[in-house]
């Protein structure tokens, strides 16, 4: 069921681009059709290089931003998993993703929309992080390998390679970096209050473990 979060939630992202109002994007032809990107953050050489650090300030600025939602889509996608394995019925299956959609869309639809494409190309990184998957792999296995090509494709144009999974040990340290930073306290990030029933129970849920958690240290 992870893959249907991640999935309904990553169209919404390259599809962002189109819709800039502040941000000066480019524009391409990709198999015919035209497409509009963004540059990306570089990707870092090293811990003790100049880039890395230059690239970890940037990300300091953007991560806690989207954190929240990254953290939201692996609760809700835990709490999916769970109802799905006790469905035997392909109906009953196919009704319960259907309402999973629509729930999603709702909670998450806005704010994408409106979200910038450097955000989202963190987010996407966040994403696949608390989750465990790579965006290419959750594509082909749901869209097929056809589309997920094609999004592969206009994802390059921007820069990004959804072909690469989160390497916290070399390209996505820096990344790592600020998300430690968030865990251990000293690094807050923007927090939000759920759009969902789902959506609020799982963020309630997260919580009371958290507090259970610290009280056990």
């Amino acid at each position: 069921m992870q893959k249907l979060v991640l999935i309904v939630f990553l169209f919404p992202i390259f599809i962002v681009a189109q819709n800039q109002k502040k941000q000066v994007v480019k524009k391409a032809i990709y198999k015919g059709d035209t497409v509009f990107y963004d540059e990306l953050p570089a990707v870092p050489v090293g811990a003790g290089s100049d880039d890395f650090w230059k690239n970890y300030h940037h990300a300091k600025t953007f991560v806690p931003k989207v954190y929240y939602y990254a953290i939201l889509v692996k609760e809700l996608s835990n709490k999916y998993d769970k109802e799905m394995e006790h469905m035997d019925s392909k109906r009953a299956k196919k009704k319960y993703i259907k309402k999973a959609k629509k729930n999603i869309k709702k909670e998450f639809g806005d704010d994408i929309r409106e979200m910038s494409v450097t955000r989202s190309f963190y987010m996407i990184k966040l994403i696949e992080r608390e989750t465990d998957k790579m965006a290419y792999t959750l594509l082909a296995e749901y869209l097929g390998k056809t589309k997920a090509q094609l999004w592969q494709g206009i994802s390059r144009l921007g820069g990004a390679d959804l072909k690469r999974h989160y390497d916290p040990q070399n390209d996505d340290g820096y990344i790592e970096l600020v998300v430690r930073e968030i865990e251990s306290g000293t690094l807050k990030y923007e927090d939000h209050t759920p759009k969902t029933v789902d959506g609020r129970e799982v963020m309630s849920k997260r919580k009371k473990r958290i507090k259970k958690e610290k009280k056990k240290d």
